[in-house]
């Protein structure tokens, strides 16, 4: 199998501001992907990725050599959806689906058969990571006796939706000195934690500047605090644009974010978009991230290993298009992607990466 790989040297004033490795990857295989309001990614132990098809409530899985099958159908019966909004790699191949307007998680074998379904997954659960084994790992929002919002990160039961462990985390402002500020008077909190097969916790904190790790997740405190890659930006004009666009669309009794043209300027730019934890304590994250419909020629991905002590950064790569989701599982990593390609709408696909050679450079 061949894999182009370039070692590129850092930009200064771009993503690895500091003297990082940088690493250009090429695929050794792209498929297309259907269009579609989530951007959740899954590899199967046996080969193929599975993505969510919003539009026909359906799980499209392609292997990379572009053969497919799909499974679901919009509906409340079992194996149909009405919400389809996160997917889940479990044992012997099998494929969770979470849908969120029923809160039900349907496991369907490897080929995409119906197996059972799961009633009662808390409203609005958030994954931290594509793996599901007796658990499923997430965060969702709960509310104190006088009625105010806090995130809980919980496991779920998948046998019965039953939460068997939850812990609320501390605000981050009392955790660390983010050096960019949030705008307004809310407190933000350790909210999705990302889970990691040891028992530990990584929290993205301060728009992307710091990574919190709890070696233990029932630790009172921190292992460790990191500072990420994060460079201070805010929106450029076209993404200022873009927000407006996006806000304006909105129909009318949509809900609408309180925010205006001087707010959106305010608001630092988020470092960090998808993230996921591998199988084999690795943390990966999309930076320079534009969570917009501004869609970039490249995309960068920080890659760090999880020790006991804390998150070790160990370079950045480099791929084609605007990476909006992806998993890893062993020696390969898959992204969906969104290309422009001078339509009405941005293409998407699916692009496989063998990253065998980060290993070796280990």
């Amino acid at each position: 199998m061949f894999v182009a790989v370039t070692l590129l040297a850092a930009a200064c004033g771009e993503q690895g501001d500091s003297a990082s490795p940088s690493v250009r990857f090429e695929p050794y295989a792209s498929v297309v992907s259907p269009p579609s309001m989530r951007d959740e990614i899954v590899l199967l132990e046996v080969g193929p990725v599975c993505v969510i098809d919003t539009y026909w409530y359906r799980v499209v899985c392609t292997d990379p050599g572009g053969e497919s099958f799909t499974f679901g159908n919009e509906g409340e019966g079992p194996g149909e959806f009405t919400d389809p909004r996160e997917i889940l790699r479990g044992p012997a191949g099998k494929i969770g689906v979470v849908d969120g307007r029923m809160q039900r998680l349907s496991v369907f074998s490897r080929l995409g058969e119906f197996l059972t379904s799961t009633p009662g997954i808390p409203r609005g659960l958030s994954g931290s990571g594509p793996a599901m084994d007796g658990t499923l790992a997430g965060s969702y929002l709960k509310r104190d006796p006088a009625g105010s919002p806090y995130f809980v990160n919980a496991e779920i039961d998948t046998a019965t939706g039953r939460v068997v462990r939850e812990r609320a985390f501390p605000d981050e402002a009392d955790v660390v000195d983010c050096s960019t500020p949030t705008p307004g008077p809310r407190r933000r909190q350790l909210g999705l934690g990302y889970r990691e097969a040891g028992g530990g916790l990584l929290f993205v904190t301060c728009y992307g500047e710091f990574l919190v790790w709890y070696a233990d997740r029932d630790a009172e405190g921190p292992t460790a605090i990191v500072r990420s890659t994060y460079v201070e930006r805010y929106p450029t004009e076209e993404d200022v644009a873009a927000s407006l666009r996006l806000l304006n669309s909105i129909p009318a009794g949509g809900f609408r974010p309180n925010l205006d043209e001087e707010q959106i300027r305010a608001r630092p730019k988020v470092w960090y978009g998808a993230r996921v934890v591998d199988d084999q304590r690795r943390f990966w994250a999309v930076s320079h991230w534009n969570a917009e419909d501004v869609i970039p020629d490249l995309s960068h991905i920080d890659m760090y290993h999880l020790t006991d002590t804390g998150p070790e950064y160990a370079l950045t790569l480099q791929v084609a298009d605007k990476v909006v989701g992806m998993d890893v599982l062993g020696n390969t990593l898959a992204v969906l992607v969104e290309r422009d390609t001078g339509g009405v709408i941005s293409e998407r696909r699916v692009d496989w990466f063998d990253v065998t050679p980060l290993t070796a450079r280990r």
